[in-house]
């Protein structure tokens, strides 16, 4: 009798079991490409990290009907055709203990086998140097897995991938895209300029981005473009100031003692990029232009953007600063693995690091401040001095 009840409990629908490995594939991919920036971030991180000197974006349609990723990377290798979109595989690292050093954008291999979970279909079209001009065209199926590699084609040295009908298996989230497309379309966009700005202009010594659009029956519009310059300040920027800022963080003690050492040990940490002038009425009324990167990636650090607004308002209260901040510090020295989409970061020391960006940007701040005063203007290219801690 104990036993028939038993295993009348281990059949029942409640019981404990595995989750197919098909809903496990499309459960995790619905988490890591969770709209369309994502989509195309995943995309433009894989041409920056095959070293693409020259990257377009083409949206069909604000990215409803397809996304092509075009570039002119090293290409994949014939031996990866096989386990190019399957999950988990990536030539970024090997074991848990690499993600320390890691210093490329995508390290999962989670992001081309979620795209053809979650679209109607994923196309590679790739050369290497010893292959082009002749380019072979990869066909892959739901689950990552190489359908065809028989078709070949024009291609010189580089790599296209096209997505359609991106979540047309997931009939909610796909109705929600056609219904927000522009709005969608414009965070993807928005996203794409941070990248512009500092990844393609620093990150492999000036890349080329173009971004486009096609409606539909209509012509191409480009939405970005630019030259590949390894500077982030163009010509004719008199409002804007460069930010170039070096200081050491201590080591918070709850670090020290959950790392049983006594003495506090320092991470230097620089910041580069560009930030308002400082006088009055040169600022934004939003904070909707502010960029901030760790090691070139775009992240969104909320309390660190909430301390630069702070010291900035104390010169010119109302208004916004335009930022562009990339911190550049030790890669043990933040943890880049804590979302599935990789723009949340977090940062060992946060607390001492936002006390010394309060402390000294304002003592530079309140030189400036006293310039001002004295000249009543900015001179043109006037810049940041150094702070070596």
């Amino acid at each position: 009798m104990a036993d028939s009840s038993l295993d009348s409990t281990a059949s029942s629908p409640g019981s404990i079991r595995a989750i197919d490995s098909h809903s496990v594939h499309r459960i995790t991919s619905g988490q890591v490409v969770i709209d369309l920036q994502t989509a195309v971030k995943e995309l433009v991180e894989n041409s920056l990290d095959a070293r693409a000197t020259n990257i377009e974006v083409r949206f069909l349609n604000y990215g409803l009907k397809s996304i092509e990723v075009i570039d002119n990377g090293c290409g994949i290798a014939p031996k990866d055709y096989d386990s190019i979109a399957l999950k988990h595989h990536t030539s970024k690292l090997a074991a848990f203990e690499d993600l320390a050093t890691v210093l490329t954008f995508g390290f999962r291999g989670e992001a081309l086998s979620s795209l053809c979970a979650l679209s109607d279909s994923v196309t590679l079209t790739t050369a290497t140097a010893n292959e082009a001009p002749m380019g072979t065209i990869l066909e892959m199926d739901r689950n990552g897995r190489l359908r065809n590699s028989n078709s070949k084609v024009a291609r010189q040295r580089g790599t296209t991938v096209a997505v359609s009908s991106l979540f047309k298996p997931l009939p909610v989230r796909r109705k929600e895209l056609e219904r927000n497309a522009k709005r969608e379309f414009g965070k993807a966009l928005n996203l794409l300029y941070a990248y512009a700005l500092v990844p393609c202009a620093t990150e492999n010594r000036g890349v080329r981005l173009a971004v486009s659009n096609q409606l539909d029956g209509g012509r191409k519009t480009i939405q970005l473009k630019t030259d590949g310059s390894p500077s982030i300040k163009a010509s004719g920027l008199d409002n804007v100031v460069d930010l170039d800022l070096s200081f050491d963080v201590l080591t918070e003690k709850t670090i020290l003692q959950r790392l049983d050492q006594e003495s506090a040990s320092v991470t230097s940490v620089k910041v580069r990029g560009l930030i308002s002038k400082f006088a009055v009425g040169v600022g934004r009324t939003g904070s909707d232009r502010q960029f901030f990167f760790v090691n070139g990636r775009p992240c969104n650090p909320g309390k660190i953007q909430k301390a630069f607004n702070e010291v900035y308002r104390s010169f010119n209260a109302g208004q916004s600063p335009f930022v562009i901040a990339d911190f550049v510090l030790p890669t043990h020295a933040c943890d880049i693995n804590v979302s599935p989409d990789k723009r949340t970061i977090f940062l060992h020391n946060e607390q001492n690091l936002i006390q010394a960006l309060k402390v000294y940007p304002r003592f530079i701040c309140t030189s400036i401040y006293f310039l001002i005063i004295v000249k009543g203007s900015f001179g043109r290219g006037f810049c940041f001095v150094s702070l070596d801690i």
